[in-house]
């Protein structure tokens, strides 16, 4: 079975259709790759970019089959929604270890998305707000080079940021001992590695 993927040419895509052409290119990955990679690696101007969002509505797909989602953001200003990804729980179940890439001079990098050795995405700019414009963005399967150039390029960003921490919700953390089942479930979402460093988010 083959990926449906958009063209690999760059090409230009309407900002109410991101997030969903996105999705469709994320699952279509998941379902007809027999052999996974042990993670995938995000590069995103921030937890809010469309293609954060589309492996959070994939969230319990990726969880599934094991993956351990990389990311690196260049804005970590408080999430938009209640539980985002610098806070562990069932809203992203999936394992993750964030960065921040708080110098300024990273945010030249594209946004980038790499599923496996042959599998990828790159995405506009990150000075630019995914949301309020157009932007030209390149799908490649089955292009080895391709991810292999991404690939290196993450391994390089990565290096340069900052670890962020990945932290329990104080109203959970501070629960009765009649929930102490619900903070072992928790544990099991704990990121890959020790990330020490600052909070991605505001405490709620």
């Amino acid at each position: 079975m083959q990926i449906k993927t958009p063209p690999s040419v760059p090409s230009v895509v309407k900002r109410e259709d991101k997030v969903e052409t996105l999705r469709r290119f994320i699952s279509g990955y998941l379902q007809s790759s027999a052999a996974l990679p042990a993670e995938i690696t995000l590069i995103a101007r921030s937890a809010e970019s469309p293609v954060a969002r589309a492996l959070v509505l994939l969230g319990s797909d990726i969880a599934a089959r094991g993956l351990c989602v990389r990311a690196v953001f260049t804005q970590v200003e408080p999430e938009k929604t209640a539980a985002g990804w610098s806070v562990s729980g069932p809203d992203i179940s999936f394992h993750r270890q964030l960065r921040w890439a708080k110098n300024p001079r990273l945010v030249d990098a594209h946004e980038q998305l790499v599923l496996d050795a042959d599998t990828c995405w790159v995405g506009d700019c990150m000075r630019r707000d995914p949301s309020r414009r157009d932007a030209y963005e390149q799908f490649a399967a089955a292009d080895r080079l391709t991810s292999a150039t991404i690939a290196t390029s993450f391994d390089r960003l990565w290096s340069a940021s900052e670890p962020l921490l990945i932290r329990v919700p104080t109203a959970v953390s501070a629960a009765p001992q009649a929930s102490l089942a619900a903070l072992a479930d928790l544990s099991a979402l704990t990121p890959c590695d020790d990330n020490s460093g600052p909070l991605a988010s505001s405490p709620h």
